[in-house]
């Protein structure tokens, strides 16, 4: 990855073909939320509350595989969700950190820049293009949501709702994969604090993710399904 600041000046002329970008999601099997898109994360993928190996902070986190580097939603050419993580669906641009704080930046070895793609960052008369206005308003909500999902977290923690998770699982082949390090919100302490937490739009968000542990079961049916065709690529004969 080379992150470089987005300017008209260098990229005026830039093309792209945003399907093309969630290439770089293949290897991806924890992706960050933010609190406004829980609940509809949650009602397709496992969501997790995982630890930043630099701060030690929780964060909440989709699970899109069952081992590192794995995506069980992407097929080779596209991304298998009917919603995709706003940390996913910005790729390949970025706000900027350090040097370029604040900036937004374009990854500019992604998969997505392809000379004559279908969408460009300016359009014939100088204005910014559609696809561009829909990436700044993800971005900005990315950033937007940065405080409101402290909050949560802070909630979630100070309520004691958090309880660690391992992921110990079995595959129809015989083998087997085990995560650790993922922390779910404890469906029995949620009932019990609810009313404490007096903030309703939290506490369904909040069951969401409790509730979400269930779609565990749907990322093993998908690794199932990937073993099984991978072993008849490779059966003689095949």
């Amino acid at each position: 990855m080379n992150l470089v600041q987005l300017t008209r000046k260098d990229h005026a002329g830039l093309r792209l073909d945003p399907p093309r970008a969630l290439a770089a999601a293949a290897s991806v099997h924890l992706v960050p939320l933010v609190a406004g898109e829980i609940r509809k994360v949650a009602s397709q993928f496992p969501v997790f509350l995982a630890k930043d190996a630099e701060t030690g902070q929780f964060y909440p986190a989709a699970l899109l595989g069952l081992e590192p580097q794995e995506n069980l939603f992407w097929d080779g050419t596209t991304f298998d969700a009917d919603h995709v993580p706003l940390n996913l669906l910005r790729l390949p641009f970025f706000v900027g950190s350090g040097a370029l704080e604040g900036h937004i930046c374009i990854d500019s070895d992604s998969a997505a820049i392809v000379a004559g793609g279908p969408v460009g960052i300016v359009e014939g008369d100088g204005s910014d293009s559609g696809y561009l206005q829909s990436v700044q308003a993800i971005l900005g909500q990315l950033v937007a949501e940065q405080a409101p999902t402290a909050a949560l977290v802070e909630r979630i923690t100070e309520h004691r709702l958090v309880s660690e998770v391992t992921l110990d699982v079995a595959f129809h082949n015989g083998s087997s994969a085990s995560l650790s390090g993922l922390y779910g919100v404890d469906e029995r302490a949620l009932g019990r604090s609810a009313a404490a937490l007096g903030d309703w739009d939290q506490v369904m968000m909040l069951a969401a993710m409790a509730l979400s542990l269930d779609h565990v079961a749907g990322l093993v049916r998908r690794k199932n399904a990937r073993l099984a065709a991978e072993a008849a690529w490779f059966a003689p004969g095949a």
